[in-house]
């Protein structure tokens, strides 16, 4: 009760001094009727326009892992090439399918994200947080693999890409094979935590397990509403006024506790989806109750906040090895179908999300004339 209480504490000094909406990332895995596993992420982030772009990168191209105060950590050679959405224009890939399916995303995870302490001579074996998407895409096909790994990484913090970004970098990761083999990973207290007994969604902070307690708390819930017909207590009229009953009490604010347990129920009472084309379709409609229209949501004063809303979404068919977008600017669904990439290429290629930032229109008038 004690550990709850400080728990339940530290999450109120965080909801105050950290720019909270600023991260308010969501994810989920669904699968199909023939186990197509389908992913799906929102990437929230109002302190700077994050400028990004979506990345091909080759097999056999050599990464270096900085890990800040100018020391170096593993050296590692594509196996896979990949896909990715960067930030900044630069490597930082925040979200990507590699072309076995393998997808990764990173979301915020403030305010307890605390990573391995570098010790000296284990700089071969050290990575900074921010590699990890690029190093996972391009090493493994399996969620497996990357649980047989990881143990022997040390993942550490590059303080030096804070003042470049001008904000913590603190992240935690999903990762979803071709098989629907998921896991969350996170480095709390200095220790890697991997879950691979997932319920398949992922906020940000606080701790995943504490999200799966949390769940709990909403057993009551249920898609079915009250059946028809007049209901009177001591006369007072308490019948329905119509339809949209269901899931009363579900959690509608856009903390990331609350997303947690909106993204839980719309993953769970999903009609049974034929093939992944079906599930696509349904992990959109899921995402698009996770849009945060620009101005909602501010962090700060009425003289100096930053906003949080939705800057892209992606989806993963990871079946087929489609990787879905769209942006705040145009929600029209863009796709590269990674099995007629070149990865054999020998250069990285960025492309912008938008060619031009406004929305497409089918304008349909000239169905009338």
């Amino acid at each position: 009760m004690k550990k709850m209480f400080i728990l339940i504490t530290i999450i109120a000094i965080f909801s105050i001094f950290l720019p909270v909406s600023a991260g308010a990332c969501t994810s989920f895995v669904i699968k199909a009727k023939d186990g197509s596993p389908v992913y799906g992420r929102t990437l929230e982030w109002g302190i700077f326009d994050a400028e990004s772009e979506l990345v091909m990168v080759p097999r056999n191209f050599i990464f270096i892992s900085e890990l800040g105060g100018g020391k170096q950590g593993t050296t590692w050679q594509n196996k896979y090439g990949y896909v990715a959405i960067n930030m900044l224009k630069k490597p930082y890939y925040l979200d990507g399918m590699n072309e076995a399916g393998l997808t990764v995303g990173s979301l915020y995870f403030p305010g307890f994200a605390k990573y391995q302490v570098l010790k000296e001579g284990e700089e071969r074996f050290a990575i900074n947080n921010v590699d990890l998407v690029p190093y996972i895409l391009s090493q493994f096909r399996t969620v497996k693999e990357v649980k047989d790994v990881l143990p022997k990484l040390r993942v550490v913090y590059n303080s030096d890409l804070e003042e470049e970004v001008r904000v913590p970098l603190s992240l935690h990761y999903i990762v979803t094979d071709s098989s629907g083999n998921l896991i969350v990973i996170e480095y709390v207290d200095r220790e890697l935590k991997i879950y691979d007994d997932t319920v398949g969604v992922m906020t940000n902070s606080p701790p995943y397990d504490w999200h799966i307690t949390n769940l709990r708390n909403y057993t009551q819930l249920s898609p079915y509403a009250p059946g028809p017909g007049e209901r009177k207590v001591e006369g007072i009229n308490f019948t329905p006024f119509g339809g949209g009953y269901g899931m009363t009490g579900l959690p509608g604010d856009y903390s990331p506790t609350s997303r947690f347990v909106r993204a839980f129920f719309y993953t769970k009472t999903l009609l049974p989806m034929k093939n992944a084309d079906v599930a696509v379709n349904q992990a959109k409609r899921v995402l698009d109750n996770f849009d945060i229209p620009k101005g909602f949501l501010r962090d700060g004063t009425p003289e100096e906040y930053s906003l949080g809303y939705t800057q892209w979404s992606t989806i993963g068919d990871i079946k087929n090895k489609r990787y879905y977008w769209w942006t705040e600017w145009n929600r029209q669904m863009r796709m590269v179908d990674l099995a007629k990439i070149d990865f054999e290429n020998n250069a990285i290629k960025a492309i912008p999300l938008d060619i031009k930032r406004v929305e497409n229109i089918d304008d349909r008038t000239s169905d009338f004339q």
